[in-house]
């Protein structure tokens, strides 16, 4: 792992471990965080892409962290969280259609928006996962206080509370 990448982990292990720790528990092929640090700096970005690399983007600083590479932190607490598996999720993004199992999407956008407040302020995390059409993935994007987003294709849903 080059320099950038160990001092990047160092500092942030904690957004790397927690967002390793949701794809896993969700089943998600993504997860980004957008980590709020204030009114002073830049918002942190974390990317866990659909192949395990974390991309994490510090101001004007960009590392990338392998997915077998070890994490030197513990990530944050997460809620209880039902892997939907991807069979049971159908969307038709034109009519906006959505099928899947009772209160499945509701208990994703739940847990996206409880990785979001996780973190804190104002954070942001979106998630990906797969659907019975592998070219159609749903994600979900939440913010504390904020209804959650679904989006597919082009299109983009607000989800209720």
């Amino acid at each position: 792992m080059d320099p950038a990448a160990l001092i990047a982990l160092a500092r942030h292990g904690d957004a790397v471990a927690t967002a390793r720790a949701f794809a896993d528990a969700a089943n998600a092929t993504r997860v980004v965080l957008l980590i709020d640090r204030g009114a002073d700096e830049p918002a942190l970005m974390v990317d866990l892409d659909d192949s395990g690399d974390t991309r994490i983007t510090d101001d004007e600083s960009v590392a990338t962290i392998p997915h077998g590479a070890l994490v030197p932190a513990e990530p944050h607490p997460l809620p209880e969280i039902r892997q939907i598996p991807a069979t049971a999720i159908s969307i038709d993004p034109h009519s906006g259609e959505l099928s899947g199992p009772i209160g499945a999407i509701e208990h994703l956008a739940a847990v996206v928006k409880q990785l979001a407040a996780s973190f804190g302020g104002r954070s942001v995390a979106t998630a990906e996962f797969a659907t019975r059409n592998p070219d159609l993935p749903i994600t979900i994007a939440a913010r504390p206080g904020e209804p959650a987003l679904l989006s597919v294709a082009d299109e983009q849903f607000e989800l209720p509370d």
